[in-house]
């Protein structure tokens, strides 16, 4: 066996036994196979060159992260390579050698000849595993109907978080530790993303190194959403999620949080009472208040349900106590009157033309809002409704939410300007420039 062949099955060895598809350092092959460091990067290059061997080289070339690169510009980086140097480095009783370079190098048999020598019956039906085996870069972008989701956020025996542009997956155990699932439903999913596909449609997004962690019947099921086309990711989920860097965006629907419990503190700075009986934050919220999965009847409905228990249902009627009247009389049969109990978005609007003389107009626009949630909410309250399945249903809802964060937000700079808010700060998350409807 020569040198060049000892060199590939090393290689090749290193990475079906990793644990995590790792690729084996550059010079751990001259110090094992015993060939000079130099004379190794000529046969290494022969080998690129032959297509058999792909190198990374970056801060961590320990995984094919997003690419394999041209065949030559592996052979140059390898060429400039010879020039590195190590370093002694001691420290108590112990010695270790570092490489004097910002980009190390990592070797990988080429998916070629993954393809060709691979055995990967060791891996069932995991379809995404097998990428990985056969080289499939472990940062690739993998997109699936939205739907795929469905399946976990309506199980109560999963955990299932989505915030703004990002979630996770896991099932939840007793207090025995014991999963509440079946094996074949044990999974773990680090992070899915949202994107959109050629027509603005939502898609979930998924790094392929997550989708290792499912189990292979959960592989099958995820690879059956596969969208097929051509998906964009969500900047923000790339940037924070891919490249590790912090973004500074908001989703409407945490915007939406966010002022309204700034109006609370406001309410309780002002007049010492609060407005909302609940206040929620971004990691204590309702699981449902986010964008739904599916669109369909019963999934905006149920979303328009949930919005108006968050402001009509969640006032609190004693902060108005004392100001305006909390009780009508209406007119009954016989010409008598009924005493009844105002409805909560009501008295809120007539304590609001008390105490903002001369602004009708802009209060009307602003409850004209909430009023509208309210309708919806009680229209299928009387009447059997058929579920049905509409992408428009995602629009409406995406136009509901920004709405009502837009009422909101109004809202808020009304109390702000009331002047015993002096000193209030709102964070400064919350600029609109930072909130967007995704």
């Amino acid at each position: 066996m020569d040198d060049k062949e000892r060199i590939l099955n090393l290689i090749f060895k290193f990475f079906v036994e990793s644990k995590d598809y790792n690729g084996i350092p550059l010079r751990s092959i001259g110090d094992e196979l015993e060939i000079d460091y130099k004379v190794s990067i000529d046969l290494i290059i022969e080998l690129v060159m032959d297509d058999l061997v792909s190198i990374q080289s970056s801060t961590n070339p320990h995984i094919i992260g997003f690419q394999h690169f041209q065949l030559e510009d592996q052979c140059h980086i390898l060429q400039k390579a010879k020039s590195t140097t190590v370093t002694e480095h001691t420290m108590g009783d112990f010695t270790f050698y570092a490489e004097n370079t910002e980009f190390p190098i990592c070797l990988y048999p080429s998916p070629a000849y993954l393809c060709k020598h691979r055995d990967l019956a060791e891996f069932g039906t995991a379809v995404y595993s097998k990428k990985l085996a056969l080289g499939v870069p472990q940062l690739r972008l993998f997109y699936f109907d939205i739907e795929v989701l469905d399946r976990y956020a309506g199980d109560p025996r999963y955990a299932f978080r989505f915030e703004d542009y990002a979630g996770d997956i896991y099932c939840k155990y007793d207090e025995n530790d014991r999963p509440l699932v079946r094996d074949e439903d044990e999974i773990f999913l680090k992070s899915f993303g949202l994107g959109y596909d050629e027509m603005g449609q939502r898609l979930a997004v998924v790094p392929l190194t997550y989708l290792k962690r499912l189990t292979p019947e959960h592989q099958v099921y995820w690879s059956g959403k596969e969208y097929t086309g051509q998906g964009q990711v969500l900047r923000e989920y790339y940037d924070n999620i891919i490249l590790g860097e912090w973004t500074f965006r908001h989703s409407i629907f945490s915007g939406f949080i966010g002022e309204q419990n700034c109006l609370n503190e406001l309410a309780e700075k002002i007049f010492g009472k609060k407005l909302f009986k609940v206040s929620y934050t971004k990691e204590d919220r309702p699981r449902e208040f986010t964008l739904f999965f599916k669109p369909t009847r019963k999934n905006y409905l149920d979303f328009v349900l949930l919005l108006d228990k968050m402001v009509s249902d969640n006032i609190n009627k004693d902060f108005f106590r004392g100001e305006v009247d909390l009780e009508e009389l209406v007119p009954i049969e016989g010409g008598m009157v009924e005493r009844r109990q105002k409805g909560t978005l009501r008295i809120f609007e007539d304590w609001m033309r008390k105490k903002c003389n001369g602004a009708d107009d802009a209060i009307q626009e602003i409850f004209k809002v909430f009023k509208k949630v309210r309708k919806e909410r009680q229209e299928p309250a009387h009447k059997i409704t058929a579920n049905d399945y509409d992408k428009n249903y995602d629009k409406k809802q995406k136009e509901l939410i920004c709405e009502a964060y837009e009422s909101m937000m109004n809202l808020r700079m009304a109390f702000a300007s009331h002047e015993d808010a002096k000193g209030f700060e709102v964070p400064g998350w919350l600029d609109p420039a930072k909130i967007t409807p995704f």
